[in-house]
């Protein structure tokens, strides 16, 4: 068995899943135009995948902590091909969305076991540190790395291209898993726990579809709140039966771990403000800056190349320091890019958005890889598949929270600017996304420009005066919109100094002595010899 060799295979793996998560965000004008999708449908396209994921990750963990971690990854990569041929040949909005929520049941198999599998082939600390941190790397370079493939897809092909693209990278996956990965099983699998795995998933569906459905219906309607409200009561009720399970899924000792406990935190914080306010830019790029797909797809991967730097600098520096100084550095880093971003203004170059995304990238970088070795050297060798689920558990909801949430505090700064602005009628509701509201504001624009007749002078007069509206639309649209760009990025910056705060406050010292301790402990929590079944 050659470890980096695991680790180059599954990080292949990996990357799929990551640029299966946002490469259709470039394509969902087209898909919309192709199908009749309507708002809710085209919402969906996007939720459905994360609402698969979030509910099935934990149960989806301890299946392969039972029958087999390379077992649960073949599952789950058989799993997304046939789900993106599905989507490939869709011919309406409930096959696509359909085909997403498969190809999110598929990556709530492939996640926990690419994490888990990885603990077990390296049994040294040090390699461990470093693998776990490449794995991180590259789940972040992934998702990056998606609106610029989807932007490619598109100016050479279809929508449908986005699809038909992953069936030769599962099919490579495919071939090179039972090739390279062990088996890696434990001899004595724990006990299945079916009531813990029905209620965490159910639990955890209802929670991720009221963060969905909130921006769109209004966090005050009454089917969220009742929704919510369930998910949260079968989430307790879980949680109580964990306790006196005589076998569970989820150790509960686990949380009263702090290292666990505040990594698992400050991702969750992590991800809130870097998903859900680099959501929004995307929008900024296309609808203020007036890039294409694939020009808004190439300023984000600049991102991408942040978190990959701020891996290497993190893999190096653990060796040097405590994880918590550089999860510091790191959120930190995400706080001032943050504030950078606040400052952004309709004169502001392309500079200050590349500046902000390096800032940005290196921090998640940085904080990304030392909280999630933080969880799985807390976890036992039996439990790393559930452990690897809480991890991915944990990233699914800080990202849908940090979307919902900074998403309708958009909403709201943009409908209030709009309302007192000429022709600010297109942005009045809260209901709607980021693009809905800029890119109608630009369509009606266009409108009113192209409506007036052109011949004679009272005509010539309107149709110079229509143009003035316009052009007054755009500009209002437009400074609306980067209000409310600037206040989530304010949220952002906020939301990252708590979790400074918190893993200087909480996350306890490692010591030199707990680093002796942990590179003892290592294997044992790890891999052992003959464990592989």
């Amino acid at each position: 068995m050659r470890p980096w060799g695991v680790l180059g295979v599954l990080s292949l793996a990996l990357m799929l899943l990551g640029v299966d998560q946002t490469v259709l965000n470039v394509a969902l004008p087209e898909m919309q135009d192709d199908l009749g999708l309507g708002a809710a449908q085209l919402q969906w396209v996007v939720g459905a995948h994360t609402l698969a994921l979030a509910a099935g990750v934990l149960a989806a963990g301890n299946w392969g902590d039972r029958r087999g971690r390379r077992g649960a990854l073949i599952a789950g990569l058989v799993v997304c091909g046939a789900a993106s041929v599905l989507g490939a040949v869709a011919e309406g909005p409930a096959g696509v969305i359909a085909a997403r929520a498969l190809m999110g049941a598929g990556a709530a198999f492939m996640m926990p076991a690419t994490l888990s599998i990885l603990v077990h082939v390296f049994t040294d600390a040090a390699r461990q540190r470093l693998a776990v941190t490449i794995w991180a790397t590259v789940a972040g370079v992934g998702v990056l790395v998606g609106p610029v493939l989807g932007g490619w897809l598109l100016e050479h092909y279809s929508w449908r291209a986005c699809f038909w693209g992953n069936v030769p990278l599962v099919l490579l996956t495919l071939l090179c898993v039972p090739l390279v990965v062990p088996p890696c099983r434990e001899e004595e699998a724990p006990a299945p726990d079916p009531v813990g795995l029905i209620l965490s998933s159910a639990g955890l569906s209802a929670v991720v579809w009221s963060f969905i459905q909130a921006p769109a219906r209004g966090w005050t309607d009454g089917v969220v709140l009742a929704v919510a409200a369930v998910g949260l009561v079968l989430l307790a009720v879980m949680l109580c039966w964990e306790r006196r399970a005589p076998a569970p899924m989820l150790p509960l000792g686990l949380f009263r771990h702090r290292g666990y406990a505040v990594a698992a935190a400050s991702l969750s914080l992590l991800f809130f403000a870097l998903v859900g306010s680099t959501f929004l830019l995307t929008f900024y790029l296309q609808g203020v800056r007036g890039m294409t797909p694939l020009g808004a797809g190439r300023t984000m991967l600049i991102g991408g190349l942040g978190v990959a730097v701020g891996g290497l600098i993190s893999a190096v520096a653990t060796r040097r320091a405590e994880a918590r100084w550089v999860m510091v550095a790191g959120l930190s880093s995400c706080a001032g890019a943050f504030l950078l971003l606040a400052g952004t203004t309709t004169d502001s170059g392309a500079g200050r958005i590349h500046v902000f995304l390096v800032l940005v990238g290196v921090g998640a970088g940085l904080t990304g890889g030392p909280a999630t070795g933080l969880i799985m050297r807390a976890v036992p060798q039996g439990r790393a598949g559930v452990g690897a689920g809480v991890n991915d558990a944990v990233r699914s909801l800080g990202s849908t929270a940090g979307v919902a949430v900074l998403g309708s505090v958009f909403n709201t700064v943009y409908s209030g600017r709009m309302a007192g602005a000429s022709g600010g009628g297109s942005g009045q509701g809260s209901g709607g996304g980021a693009r809905d509201h800029l890119l109608s504001a630009l369509a009606e624009a266009k409108l009113m420009a192209a409506s007036a007749p052109v011949g004679s002078t009272g005509g010539g007069q309107s149709r110079a005066h229509r143009m003035e509206l316009a052009r007054r639309l755009v500009d209002d649209a437009a400074q609306a919109f980067l209000a409310g760009l600037r206040t989530t990025a304010w949220v952002s910056a906020c939301v990252c100094a708590v979790g400074v705060c918190l893993v200087l406050l909480a996350l306890p010292r490692e010591g030199r002595r707990a680093k002796a301790a942990d590179a003892v402990a290592a294997p044992v929590l790890t891999a052992r010899p003959g464990e592989a079944g």
